[in-house]
């Protein structure tokens, strides 16, 4: 048992270490530009989990981006006091003092004649811990106990020792985090308004994350940081998502499972990246005159994903289709079709035998995008480096 954590360690837990949070960049840019410097605990809790369900809860705190928070200089009777519009709670804005050391907080109430602030009996680590319990007591089912008897029979039955749980500071409801590392159950005890004995206790078993929140977790591993991705763990947060839309309409899911296809063809799984793009398939032939963009997209991931492991017959096929799908519904939109040729390219130059041909296809996909000149100026002038870097590849080849 792991007794009384504090929230953020409590967090860390209950995300399994997983992060998605605001970028640190923009607290840099805050502090160049406004001067705006956050406390230490506050910048911690945003980078790590500022945009996940802790921090999403209409019932509970929730803390602003950076960008959103401003200092106020308060006149009050003790001289001016500095305090930190950091959030919202309800109705109420939320302030922490930062001439305090626990960042102690207030409520700012909005008036006709301006935001009226109050102080309330409340510290930032009380207000982390509340936004955490608040986020564990929506879990549907959990045990919830008030008899000291039975309270003390449930801690022993996790092994915990009743003496070790001790009230929190900071907040008056006075919690308790406690975790046992072998279910992974959260232990949160409630102390009476004094700290003196328990009020209740809550068990919450190990809950999933949200499917949203796991959309937000392989957004940022797999696109947000696309350049240090790691596919590994990208595809296992893609893969629950897939299980957890089980009986989702088919065709909504081809985009997840061209998503896992793509991170097992990084990975080098050929064979489980081929079963992906498959698993897709027949949903995407199905849907070609509803859905042509879509259609013409999948079609592009496994052309591209052929020619890039030198698979140029099946390669071709999937581009043919990709290319009637255009044809036939996007004839006039250039920026489609000169990135049908430029992508085709840009993976046959990669091999010196088809310089040549990947070269015509630079041509063809600049003859495209000259039907939009100022439209596609940036892929113009993009297609012509790549051509370029074929041209000078296929001289060094002789």
């Amino acid at each position: 048992m792991l007794y009384n954590l504090d929230p953020l360690s409590a967090m860390d837990l209950y995300y399994s270490g997983e992060r998605n949070g605001i970028w640190n960049g923009d607290f840099i840019k805050n502090e160049k530009q406004r001067g705006l410097v956050l406390p230490t605990e506050l910048q911690e809790f945003l980078e790590n989990y500022g945009y996940l369900d802790v921090n999403r809860n209409e019932d509970s705190f929730r803390l602003f981006h950076p960008d959103d928070m401003g200092i106020i200089n308060l006149q009050t009777d003790i001289g001016e006091v500095p305090i930190l519009a950091a959030g919202i709670f309800r109705d109420y804005l939320v302030g922490l003092r930062l001439d305090t050391r626990d960042l102690e907080a207030a409520f700012g109430e909005r008036t006709q004649d301006g935001t009226m602030w109050s102080p309330v009996e409340l510290t930032f680590s009380g207000m982390l811990a509340t936004m955490f319990v608040a986020l564990l007591f929506r879990t549907e089912g959990h045990l919830f106990l008030q008899e000291a008897v039975a309270i003390d029979a449930e801690i022993e039955k996790y092994g915990g020792e009743r003496t070790k749980v001790l009230p929190s500071e900071g907040c008056p409801q006075h919690f308790s985090l406690n975790f046992h590392e072998e279910s992974k159950a959260f232990l949160i005890v409630e102390f009476d308004s004094q700290g003196a004995g328990m009020k209740s206790l809550h068990v919450i078993e190990p809950k999933e994350f949200s499917l949203e929140e796991l959309e937000w977790l392989f957004e940022k591993e797999f696109y947000q940081n696309s350049m240090n991705c790691d596919y590994r763990h990208a595809l296992d947060i893609q893969t629950e998502i897939i299980r957890r839309m089980e009986g989702a309409p088919p065709l909504e899911l081809t985009k997840n499972y061209k998503l896992a296809a793509r991170c097992c063809w990084a990975l080098g799984n050929l064979e489980e990246a081929v079963a992906w793009y498959e698993k897709g398939c027949a949903v995407i032939a199905a849907h070609v005159e509803t859905e042509p963009e879509q259609a013409a997209d999948y079609y592009h991931a496994m052309g591209n994903f052929y020619a890039d492991t030198k698979q140029y017959g099946e390669s071709e096929r999937y581009y043919a289709m990709e290319r009637e799908i255009l044809k036939r519904y996007f004839p006039e939109d250039a920026y489609k079709n000169g990135k049908f040729y430029q992508a085709q390219a840009s993976f046959l130059a990669k091999d010196p035998e088809k310089v040549e041909q990947a070269i015509a296809l630079y041509n063809q996909a600049l003859e495209e995008f000259q039907k939009d000149p100022k439209g596609c100026k940036y892929d113009i002038a993009r297609t012509q480096q790549m051509r370029g870097e074929a041209k000078r590849l296929k001289k060094k080849k002789g």
